[in-house]
């Protein structure tokens, strides 16, 4: 049976451990499934010293998904120095490569994301919502200095949008998420027009929003210029 982590420093990496080991049974096993006694089983420790690190199972996949989160700022950093936003379609161009990728390579984002609002945010004790969004909204300074530091965008329609995609996130992933039973039916009676493509469906929607409010955007800037 391990240890119980004793120093600051041990304390943070065992965290990380067991944020690993929940991310490894969260992409092979449905959320439902999973046990806080599962994790503990698999982290060698007692369920007691589990609950030290996490007090519940939503608060320890919140977190999981927030280390997701810090990780993709840290992307979208390092695209938005890579190519400088100078105008809407450079920032529309931004959100779109980065969500390619998200959609891409980032099952364990995605999944996560989709049941944030739903199940996670619900049931995650005050503290640990609080600590983790200040967090973040601290991270989040450094990419949206750098994609509003030409004027293209402001940094209110930056969090916008970036609200905004979170939700079609969400909505599209649970369109394209049906329980194996019904996929059945679907396969033996050949109604794929029922299946969702969920890559298509995401990168549609937001290419949808992006241009609607690209068209907003411009109408209320050109309206702001013309007034004396």
């Amino acid at each position: 049976m391990a240890k119980r982590a004793m120093t600051p420093e041990a304390k943070a990496l065992k965290a990380q451990a067991i944020l690993d080991k929940a991310a490894e049974l969260f992409l092979a096993f449905e959320y439902e499934k999973i046990k806080m006694s599962d994790i503990a089983k698999q982290m060698g420790m007692s369920n007691g010293i589990l609950f030290v690190y996490f007090k519940t199972k939503e608060a320890l996949f919140f977190s999981l998904l927030c280390r997701e989160y810090e990780a993709r700022l840290a992307r979208m950093t390092e695209m938005a120095n890579e190519s400088p936003i100078r105008d809407f379609d450079d920032f529309k161009n931004l959100v779109m490569n980065e969500l390619t990728g998200l959609v891409d390579s980032n099952p364990l984002y995605i999944k996560l994301e989709s049941m944030r609002t739903a199940i996670f945010e619900r049931n995650v004790d005050a503290e640990t919502m609080l600590n983790q969004k200040m967090n973040l909204y601290k991270l989040m300074a450094e990419p949206v200095s750098i994609i509003c530091q030409y004027g293209a965008v402001t940094e209110e329609d930056v969090m916008d949008i970036l609200q905004a995609e979170a939700s079609i996130i969400t909505g599209c992933k649970l369109s394209a998420t049906l329980p194996a039973d019904v996929i059945e039916i679907i396969d033996s009676n050949k109604l794929d027009g029922f299946k969702r493509d969920f890559k298509a469906d995401v990168l549609k929607t937001m290419r949808c929003y992006l241009d609607g409010y690209c068209k907003n955007y411009k109408v209320s800037t050109e309206e702001g210029t013309a007034k004396p």
